[in-house]
């Protein structure tokens, strides 16, 4: 529940949004325990915002949709960088992927990295300095060269990253030797941002 609404928060987010509340559609199968269901909602509600609406039915299989409403004063959206711009993240990568990796392959002695997979940040806070000044902005969701290629092909113009300079998660290079933090389910934020205000 709790990530279901803050991969949503996280959607308001990356728009410069003030999350108003949540639409939650929750498929079932007819035997699901009442009390797995009062969990599911007690996570929803986590991040403090009314759940004003929705629907329920019964399914063969679960099913959560959420939808978070907000609002914005300027939403920066993906196609204003420009040529001099710079880029900045909210937090380290890689935490998300390498939980998920930790989770599949049964390894032991990384719950830090197991709980930022499950639950991820919504960086409504970041958000609320960035969107008044950013040229893009974008939740990096799908991963940082795929994200950073929306907002480059949106833009019209070529962003280079530096992967030296992209904060990395303590703990990933203990998992494996994988480029965790090139694959998404951070949440952090990226934007794109005249030099004196990435400062």
């Amino acid at each position: 529940g709790y990530k279901a609404a803050a991969v949503n928060l996280s959607d308001l987010a990356a728009m410069g949004a003030r999350p108003i509340a949540l639409l939650v559609t929750l498929a079932l199968p007819p035997e699901t325990g009442v009390t797995s269901v009062v969990e599911l909602y007690q996570g929803l509600n986590e991040p403090g915002l009314p759940v004003v609406g929705g629907d329920t039915n019964a399914a063969d299989v679960v099913s959560v949709s959420v939808t978070a409403v907000g609002a914005s004063d300027r939403v920066p959206g993906r196609a204003g960088a420009r040529p001099g711009d710079e880029l900045v993240v909210t937090g380290p990568l890689g935490a998300a992927a390498a939980g998920l990796y930790v989770l599949e392959h049964g390894l032991e002695g990384h719950d830090e990295l197991v709980r930022a997979h499950r639950r991820p940040p919504f960086r409504l806070d970041a958000a609320a300095t960035l969107a008044p000044r950013a040229h893009a902005l974008i939740d990096l969701s799908d991963g940082l060269a795929s994200d950073a290629a929306r907002i480059a092909e949106r833009s019209g113009c070529k962003l280079v990253i530096d992967a030296e300079a992209v904060p990395r998660a303590e703990g990933i290079e203990e998992v494996a030797d994988e480029a965790f933090w090139t694959r998404g389910e951070d949440y952090e934020l990226l934007a794109a941002l005249a030099p004196d205000d990435a400062t």
